[in-house]
């Protein structure tokens, strides 16, 4: 947000794909741990987790029994992921008869190690960070050795969101906000429409149903929340200051008043491909023009959320849109005599003048 605030105004992705995607990326030398030093993707914690389960999987076991077994006992959450995921692996014959100690509320992943014994294969590993835009994550999983970058941009163009995602997004919109930013391990080979189908679907595992309905009870749909959250990602440098700055933006949109994020203005500068290839995707010497310009994404002219997510929020910046800081702050500005990324909070324009002239540039 930059420091002159405006005042206050009057499923490629589902079902087959996903699987094949998990089937890939769990590969193993002697167990899960060995390659993924544990799960590819974390389940929820409850008070159940953790809590040791003995199981006797039985001679002659069909996966399907198997998997209505361990979700009965609450080591895994799906029982048809457990059958599909060991059939797509190749490994419905081979689960091993005998007794095992299972952890509650494992990943579906770990839990087929345990019951199978699989060969290993080349792998690629790639890593996100968090709030990049996916023409920045194409470049990355180029590099990574994935494909090109055009096959990455085309595989997101084609995924589509799991339901309960994809409700609230608007006709016609990009995925840009629902890649999650986390590293990823798939065979040497696999491609990028497999790459973005495990990104989506574990963006819909992280940002869990309890998350969105905290951001619903705040006011925001699930795209609205994910927009919110792309803004803070790139606003927040110190995580304990994230929830401060969503409580911002929620009081502004609670006021009908603009939010005044310059990233928003970024990102509709780096939709002229010049000013990508001179400045990059974020310009930081944003002009008077590139402030004024009308676009529905440029939040120091309109008023209220942009229409989408301008990049990929992480995992700490959705938490912020569903638990901001109860306060009626107003402003923030950065602290420029630390320079360490933090900023100044204010809840009056004269706390935010105040605040200016004494760690503003």
């Amino acid at each position: 947000m930059n420091s002159e605030m405006p005042g206050k105004l009057a499923s490629v992705g589902a079902g087959v794909v996903v699987f094949v995607v998990l089937v890939a990326s769990y590969i193993i030398a002697r167990t899960p741990e060995d390659v993924l030093g544990g799960a590819l993707v974390d389940q929820p914690e409850d008070a159940t987790s953790g809590a040791r389960v003995e199981y006797t999987l039985k001679d002659g076991s069909t996966a399907g029994a198997v998997g209505s077994d361990l979700a009965r006992l609450g080591v895994i959450r799906s029982a048809s992921q457990f059958e599909l995921l060991v059939s797509l692996m190749g490994v419905q014959d081979k689960l091993s008869a005998g007794d095992y100690t299972l952890t509650r509320n494992s990943p579906v992943l770990r839990v087929v190690g345990e019951l199978s014994v699989r060969e290993s294969v080349a792998v690629l590993r790639v890593t996100f960070p968090e709030g990049i835009r996916f023409e920045e994550m194409a470049v990355i999983a180029e590099k990574a050795g994935f494909g090109t970058q055009a096959e990455f941009l085309a595989a997101v163009a084609a995924a589509q969101l799991p339901p309960d995602l994809a409700r609230s997004l608007p006709a016609g919109k990009s995925l840009q906000g629902y890649l999650f930013p986390d590293t990823y391990i798939l065979p040497a080979g696999a491609p990028m429409a497999a790459l973005v189908a495990l990104m989506i679907e574990t963006f819909d595992q992280r940002f869990t149903p309890e998350l969105r309905a905290r951001a619903e009870a705040e006011g925001l749909n699930t795209h609205q929340a994910v927009t919110l959250a792309a803004i803070v990602e790139r606003e927040a440098v110190i995580e304990s200051e994230r929830p401060l700055i969503a409580r911002v933006f929620y009081n502004r949109i609670e006021e009908g008043d603009r939010l005044g994020a310059d990233p928003t203005t970024q990102f509709v500068a780096a939709l002229d491909p010049a000013s990508v290839q001179k400045h990059g995707w974020w310009k930081k010497g944003l002009t008077i023009d590139d402030l004024e310009s009308q676009n529905p994404y440029n939040t120091r002219q309109v008023v209220g959320l942009p229409p989408g997510p301008i990049t990929n929020p992480g995992l700490a910046s959705l938490q912020a849109v569903a638990n901001p800081d109860d306060s009626d702050l107003y402003y923030f500005v950065a602290d420029a005599t630390k320079n360490d990324g933090s900023h100044a909070f204010a809840r009056t324009l004269a706390e935010h003048e105040a605040n200016i002239a004494r760690v503003g540039e």
